[in-house]
């Protein structure tokens, strides 16, 4: 069973392999200019005074970020820190500044601006912290880049009030950089958020939940506005808009391998940008919307993710300028039940107020994109696929009027939990031996970080290099 909450466990397969492909480090093997390797801070006789040995350490983790340099690794023993962290100094390629709890130490960083600004400093990373109740957002980078955050909690950011609201995790013109492992929820804004040019990034195997504004509906999982990003293996629920969202400036993003589910709720508070139960109860509106939001955006790849419950179409494509090819791939995914049926607020279900379908293209975006080898299903009657503005309430008919999804498959994926956000596949799944390996961006591994296997219980059917890759998120271990 793969649980809702395993970010950590799927750090240490991503931080060995991502980490280590970028050259970074989690741990510095020499420093700089004779420096010493390790940097202390916290525990008794701590003097910020002092030169941050293991005898005399420092007291804040800001003084250790002032003075650390390239090699050096800052080791924080547990408690609970209130001091922004500023690295001054860049490292290097080969010799990061290394920021980490010491071993077995908890350490929490809490009430600061940011838990850590890094701003035009690069090869810094930062791994294994608890980052809250900043009153801007958590972790803020910009114009940096070879930065590596691994294995944080980053949680309850701002406020959900206009004019306090935080991301958890901001990324402003970072490049070629990981963030990996972390787990990103209860803040007041989205939870990952890419602009300005943040370009050849790794956001792999984090968990973003319950990220919301509070006031208008708004809070996305991970948002990209910015193009060129790796997204994979990431798990992404219950936040008060789409799980994961592409828009302008987002272009070229290759988002493969996510679970994206569950973004779908109510609450009591009228919010901006929000539907009231179709019932009639103007006391609250139902939050939420698509699993996998791509809008006026081209050229990405979407491709082997999980996607289920949500308020609005599961996998969504629009807006893009008219005439413009979209240049989009939508291939080997698993989506159902999205926009199936949504909460009333007293207990019962209503039809969702907004887009519907598992997948959906509209008027503008259909030329130039390809969707093959998916699979979806509904539990109960609706609409299966949009294409334009034509609803499809079975793929065989979307099928035949579109020409797209030859090789999909309308059948119950056999999950092993949905309920429980266990999306693994059980035997005699049709998802099993069925995907195309040789759709754009298809990876070598699964959302587990797992290799491909041939089940050899079930007949291969997919095709390309491996005829026996798995569709949606997980690979079936025999």
């Amino acid at each position: 069973m793969v649980p809702s909450h395993t970010p950590r466990r799927r750090a240490a397969i991503a931080i060995g392999s991502v980490v280590g492909a970028l050259g970074l480090a989690l741990s510095s093997t020499g420093a700089a200019s004779g420096a010493a390797t390790y940097l202390y801070v916290g525990g008794s006789g701590c003097s910020d005074t002092g030169s941050g040995t293991a005898t005399v350490p420092f007291c804040t983790i800001a003084k250790a970020a002032k003075v650390a340099v390239a090699g050096q690794t800052v080791l924080v023993s547990s408690g609970t820190y209130t001091d922004e962290v500023f690295p001054w100094h860049s490292g290097t390629s080969g010799s990061p500044i290394t920021f980490q709890p010491a071993a077995g130490a908890t350490v929490t960083i809490s009430g600061a601006k940011h838990g850590f600004t890094i701003s035009n400093q690069s090869w810094i990373s930062v791994s294994g912290f608890t980052i809250q109740n900043s009153t801007s957002n958590g972790i803020y980078v910009y114009n940096a880049t070879g930065i590596s955050l691994s294995g944080n909690t980053v949680r309850t950011s701002g406020q959900r009030v206009s004019g306090s609201s935080a991301h958890g995790v901001y990324l402003n013109s970072m490049t070629n950089s990981v963030v990996t492992g972390n787990l990103v929820t209860d803040n007041s804004a989205s939870g990952i958020y890419l602009t300005n040019g943040a370009t050849g990034n790794q956001v792999t195997g984090n968990e973003s939940s319950w990220n919301a504004y509070g006031y208008v509906r708004n809070g996305v999982g991970i948002d990209l506005r910015a193009p060129g990003n790796l997204v994979k293996g990431n798990r992404v629920h219950d936040n008060e808009d789409s799980g994961i969202q592409s828009y302008p400036g987002g272009d070229n993003n290759t988002i493969v391998d996510n679970v994206s589910y569950h973004n779908k709720g109510f609450t009591t508070v009228v919010l901006t940008n929000c539907n009231a139960p179709s019932t009639g109860n103007t006391s609250g509106c139902i939050t939420g919307d698509h699993g996998i939001d791509d809008y006026g955006v081209t050229g990405s790849a979407v491709v082997g993710n999980t996607v289920f419950d949500n308020v609005s179409a599961g996998i969504n494509l629009e807006g893009v300028a008219s005439g413009t090819p979209s240049g989009f791939t939508i291939a080997d995914n698993i989506s159902v039940d999205n926009a199936a049926s949504c909460p009333d607020g007293a207990g019962g279900t209503v039809k969702c107020p907004r887009t519907r379908g598992n997948i959906r293209v509209d008027a503008t975006s259909q030329l130039g994109t390809t969707l093959d080898h998916d699979l979806v299903n509904l539990s109960i009657p609706g609409t299966m696929m949009v294409w334009g503005s034509t609803s499809y309430s079975t793929l065989a008919a979307f099928q035949t009027a579109s020409g797209q999804e030859s090789g999909a498959l309308q059948a119950d994926p056999r999950w092993t939990g949905p309920a429980n956000g266990d999306f693994t596949l059980q035997s005699g799944s049709p998802a099993i031996d069925s995907a195309n390996s040789g759709a754009r961006g298809e990876p070598d591994t699964d959302a587990a970080g797992r290799a491909r296997v041939d089940d050899p219980a079930t007949v291969d059917t997919g095709v390309g290099p491996r005829s026996y890759d798995d569709r949606g998120a997980y690979e079936y271990q025999p």
